[in-house]
């Protein structure tokens, strides 16, 4: 038995992931979008066309978000008392950033812009709602292109640098109701936030390297249309930044999960029920786009300290185990949402990606191999899969490491021996969420048939 597949790289490359989801459609009757961020290869010119068109569309619907927010409105209609990081995320949003491209001070911008992003939305919801196979944004880019320009220099305005929009009071109403109507249309509307922030990452590396955010159109094209020779060796791709996330005392955290893969033919698909919790050293903030704040890979926080301004309750070593994560669940009052909406959401995504990497992956009888997903979770707790890791770090330096890492060791050699003799022994921690009978090509399952016959019409 060997212990790994000669060719994974369909969904443990970012660019492999992003590629393999957006062909889910022929697997499975599911929106990647529904547990994946958006995703975009920048080097391929249409994928940095629908990127473009993304970010625009994305801005015009946080028009729509601002207008309420500053009007002291809510999507649901009523007034908003807002928290603590409410308040600290409106003052961030009224600030100008260091390094980012100078788009002026702050001003009065007409209510012009407001009409402009009605109208893009609206024209994009007539898209969504007639089910359009190819959810193109092009049509709406088109009829408004000669104003994209006007509408993101306003837009930055607003955005980054706290200009007011004039006579906003009278569009509540009417940006509430578009709002609603494309809410259960656009999977991302609340993680998508305000700020149009893009996690921009080389396609084929891991470890977090390389990866920076940016909310800046301009600044996110220069990087692939300028820099030729660079783009050729990074393979970049643009994500969609999930602004609103669920935070633990404060800080930014995501969930290492490990599935192990023992065939490919039959796809059979074990998932391990511990994982663990990585934390940033930093509180978070959209203030600042360091990456120290937004990255929780071990790579970027193992050798920062905790920031003074923490909460005393996050870990010294950055780590929880899962154990530790469902105590504080129970302490806030939300021990139910792992049952039912996280391990759900996370065994969702897997067996979809899996899916879509059945027919590219290396099939070859007796081997397995054990990967490490990693999950961020929305403010509802709903888990969206970031990216799939070859060889994860499997070290015991951390008390999170140490509880979790010797265990799965024992419980991988129960799947791989024992259970090939005995399918009903005890295989620890690890479940078997998958085993599909055939593999069935996708022409065989999705693909229908059509055959078109031309006969000569007498007269």
């Amino acid at each position: 038995m060997i212990n790994n597949f000669k060719e994974t790289r369909s969904f443990t490359t970012k660019i492999g992931l992003c590629k393999s989801l957006s062909e889910l459609h022929w697997y499975a009757d599911e929106d990647p979008h529904t547990f994946f961020p958006r995703c975009y290869y920048l080097v391929d010119e249409a994928d940095r066309q629908a990127f473009t068109d993304d970010f625009r569309m994305t801005a015009a619907r946080n028009i729509l978000k601002w207008v309420l927010r500053n009007n002291g409105k809510t999507l649901q209609g009523e007034d908003v008392i807002p928290s603590q990081r409410e308040k600290e995320e409106n003052t961030a949003m009224c600030r100008s950033v260091a390094n980012r491209r100078d788009h002026g001070d702050a001003v009065t911008v007409t209510e012009d812009v407001i009409e402009a992003a009605l109208l893009a939305c609206k024209m994009h919801l007539d898209i969504l709602e007639n089910k359009d196979i190819d959810n193109d944004l092009e049509p709406v880019s088109a009829a408004v292109a000669a104003n994209w320009e006007t509408f993101l220099c306003s837009y930055y305005q607003i955005i980054h640098h706290g200009a007011h929009i004039q006579n906003s009071e009278k569009y509540v109403e009417h940006c509430r109701s578009v709002l609603r109507k494309l809410e259960p249309v656009t999977p991302q509307l609340d993680i998508d936030g305000e700020r149009n922030i893009w996690i921009i990452k080389p396609g084929a590396k891991a470890r977090g390297q390389d990866i920076h955010c940016n909310d800046c159109l301009e600044d996110i094209l220069d990087l692939v249309e300028n820099n030729p020779a660079l783009t050729m060796n990074m393979l970049w791709v643009a994500q969609k930044y999930i602004e609103r996330p669920l935070l633990v005392h404060g800080t930014k955290v995501d969930l290492r999960q490990h599935f192990l893969i023992t065939d490919w033919n039959p796809l059979t698909i074990w998932f391990y029920k511990d994982s663990f919790l990585r934390f940033s050293t930093r509180r978070f903030t959209l203030e600042s786009l360091d990456t120290s704040i937004h990255l929780c890979n071990n790579s970027v926080q193992r050798n920062l300290s905790i920031a003074r301004n923490c909460h005393p309750d996050v870990p010294g070593d950055k780590m929880w185990h899962s154990d530790r994560f469902k105590e504080y669940l129970r302490t806030i009052g939300k021990e139910h949402v792992w049952d039912s909406v996280i391990i759900p959401g996370m065994k969702k995504a897997l067996i979809h990606a899996m899916q879509v990497s059945q027919g590219q992956s290396d099939y070859r009888k007796n081997s397995f191999d054990i990967f490490g997903a990693d999950f961020m979770f929305g403010e509802d707790f709903q888990p969206w899969l970031l990216e799939i890791n070859l060889k994860p770090d499997l070290f015991k330096y951390t008390a999170a490491m140490e509880k979790l890492v010797p265990f799965m060791y024992e419980d991988l050699l129960r799947v791989l021996i024992d259970h090939k003799n005995d399918p009903n022994c005890d295989v620890g921690a690890f479940e078997l969420i998958y085993k599909k009978k055939e593999y069935d090509l996708r022409a065989e399952s999705k693909y229908t048939e059509i055959w078109f016959v031309a006969e000569t019409v007498d007269g």
